[in-house]
């Protein structure tokens, strides 16, 4: 019972993390509970690695830091062949 109460805490503890750094969950690769040290640790597809205490301050990530995607390259013009659609 208390395995399954503990994995509750830690799920609630990442998404607490998630939302503190402005991560949408579907750009998670991974995360993890430290139960040792009482923290959460994500990894985002943009290849960031954050960790998160409860209480924790901190700054939310950019957005090339969650997804890897820069948003300048969807503007640039196509040099040869056709725009994609």
């Amino acid at each position: 019972m208390s395995e399954e109460k503990g994995k509750k805490a830690g799920d609630e503890l990442i998404a607490e993390a998630c939302k503190a750094f402005g991560i949408d969950p579907k750009y998670v690769y991974a995360s993890s509970y430290r139960k040792e040290t009482g923290e959460a640790v994500v990894l985002t597809n943009g290849g960031s690695k954050v960790r998160f205490k409860v209480g924790d301050k901190v700054d939310p990530l950019g957005q090339i830091a969650v997804t890897g995607i820069n948003p300048e390259w969807t503007k640039k013009k196509v040099i040869a062949g056709k725009a994609k659609k």
